[in-house]
């Protein structure tokens, strides 16, 4: 199995083991599943293999001197990663420390800022789920009041003379509430309270009985949209939207996650193909200077001013480019620092990632069609657009529901009772000798309903633009699957040309070398042709391993 298959399932078992997995428990099964087989029709389930194991005619022609061959090929070890990579920021030599590409990934895993920035989301998402929850729970309410009150008041007087009330009324009252309410999932709210007075009155000349006076009151309330914000569709609306939210943040944690191991591949990579290309210029110089110095012995027999200057000025440009390949291998080492985020290996040191094992195409086997498939149902924004459908969806029934008309139901039943204390009071109340009834609807309707008929329409559009919006994602999907895969044919042949390539500008510079020990005198002619034979190998080496890089990366984006 290929290393990059084993790092993606290292992944999903880190999504379970960390509690990034989405927190809605079957989700995945709800929103995935959305694979059209319709689009997939015309596409063939041919299996490919790579690399190919077919020889150009070229390394058949040359196949009886490949060793010899690659003695001269600039770094022709594919596991030996040694070079002098130059000076560091503190202007002293730079150090290199060793690191697999397997041990990268897992600190890109472990410590990747995007990564841990990422996986905050779906907590906060679920927490958001909590409060709208929230909305249905039991509520419990109470209030304590006084009230002391001395009030002057007219008097009744009988025909006899006699006055038949106090000309004062003097109340002390004191009044206990306590409530219990339950929002429904109907839309409805039902409240059970309960309503605890005691009464002391004092009027000259007057009795009151009893006194104080303990009114107890039992009520049970009701009331309850019938059309209009009724049902679940609308009372669950918001929970079902953001447990969609909670969802599309696990699989934005998913998607990050992704796209930090696979920056960590391709970055490893491109530092592997650094190092290749550091190691071949510092060969170039080399065989320069080589050819400097036999010019320089020269100078004196045959060899003009122009041909040693060219030759010189050639060196210098090498030695130009190797400080600047060094500089190149620094900054991917840097690069890769910044996505592991460790300690083991931190940013502000200076020394240099160095690869180990050998730089080598990776085999991969797999067809358009199953690279389509495995994309459309794995492919974190795929399933993101898809739960958007669902959103619009119940943003939609929502707005339907909008549209009509509001009629509310009130139903009320109180029980009442009196005593000289509470208990004699709640006696009576649940004898249920004083009952008192209430129920009446409230009807409302705007004329036209322009406003709810608008919102629903927009509605409608908004989830007919989701839909649209998964198809051009699943367009998008197969988009970067065939780019990838096109890349991954593309390489696979160019890493088969440029061998050749590599091959035949080996043989080049070969062949001048055992022209140069037959001839009887070099000429400044011959060395400066060598030196361009010599940029040819090494301008081959390097398409070489760049077609392995880009082979290697295009497989770690395929999916």
């Amino acid at each position: 199995m290929p290393k990059f298959t084993i790092h993606r399932l290292a992944l999903l078992l880190l999504l379970a083991v960390e509690g990034c997995a989405s927190p809605l428990g079957d989700l995945g099964k709800e929103y995935g599943g959305f694979t059209d087989e319709n689009l997939l029709v015309g596409v063939n389930d041919v299996e490919l293999q790579f690399p190919t194991q077919t020889t150009s005619p070229v390394e058949v022609v040359l196949q009886v001197r490949s060793e010899e061959l690659l003695k001269i090929t600039p770094a022709n070890n594919p596991a030996d990663w040694g070079a002098a990579i130059g000076i560091n920021l503190q202007l002293s030599d730079a150090t290199a420390t060793a690191l697999a590409m397997n041990d990268a990934i897992e600190y890109t895993i472990q410590n990747n800022l995007d990564v841990k920035i990422a996986t905050f989301q779906p907590t906060i998402a679920g927490n958001t789920v909590l409060a709208n929850e929230a909305a249905f729970d039991v509520v419990l309410g109470a209030g304590v009041s006084t009230k002391k009150s001395r009030i002057p008041q007219q008097q009744i007087v009988s025909p006899l003379g006699g006055a038949l009330n106090s000309s004062e009324s003097a109340v002390d009252i004191f009044d206990i509430d306590a409530s219990l309410s339950k929002k429904l999932y109907g839309g409805g709210t039902v409240t059970l309270s309960t309503d605890i007075t005691k009464t002391s009155s004092d009027s000259s000349g007057f009795n009151f009985t009893p006194d104080p006076a303990w009114q107890t009151v039992g009520t049970l309330n009701l009331t309850q949209p019938l059309l209009r914000n009724f049902g679940e569709a609308v009372t669950r609306a918001q929970i079902r939207l953001s447990e969609i939210v909670q969802g599309q943040a696990a699989e934005d944690v998913k998607d990050t996650l992704q796209t930090a191991v696979t920056a960590s591949q391709q970055a490893y990579i491109d530092l592997e193909l650094q190092w290749k290309i550091l190691q071949v210029k510092q060969w170039l110089l080399e065989q320069g200077e080589a050819v400097v110095e036999i010019l320089n012995l020269r100078r004196e027999y045959d060899t003009v001013e122009s041909d040693y200057a060219q030759a010189v000025a050639t060196v210098q440009q090498r030695r130009a480019e190797l400080i600047s390949q060094q500089a190149a291998v620094q900054g991917a080492s840097d690069t890769l620092k910044k996505l592991m985020n460790t300690t083991d290996y931190p940013l502000e040191s200076e020394d240099v990632i160095q690869p180990t094992g050998a730089m080598q195409a990776l085999p991969v086997s797999i067809s358009l069609r199953q690279a389509i498939m495995t994309a459309m149902e794995h492919r974190p924004e795929l399933r993101k657009l898809a739960m958007s459908i669902d959103s619009e969806y119940i943003n939609m029934e929502v707005a339907n529901n909008a549209m009509l008309p509001q009629l509310d139901l009130q139903a009320q039943m109180s029980f009442y009772g009196l005593g000289n204390n509470t208990n004699e009071g709640y006696q009576e109340v649940f004898s249920a000798d004083f009952i008192n009834y209430l129920a009446g609807l409230t009807f409302q309707v705007p004329l036209g309903n322009r406003g709810a008929e608008a919102k629903y329409k927009s509605a409608r559009l908004q989830r007919m633009s989701a839909i649209s919006s998964y198809k051009r994602g699943i367009q998008e999907a197969i988009l970067d699957v065939k780019t990838s895969l096109r890349s991954i044919v593309t390489n696979a042949e160019l890493m088969r040309a440029n061998r050749a390539f590599r091959i035949a500008q080996a043989e080049n510079l070969r062949a001048l070398g055992v022209e140069e020990e037959t001839m009887s005198g070099l000429t400044p002619t011959f060395l400066n042709l060598k030196l361009q034979t010599q940029k040819g190998l090494a301008s081959a080496r390097i398409s070489e391993f760049t077609s392995i890089a880009n082979y290697n990366k295009a497989i770690a984006s395929l999916y």
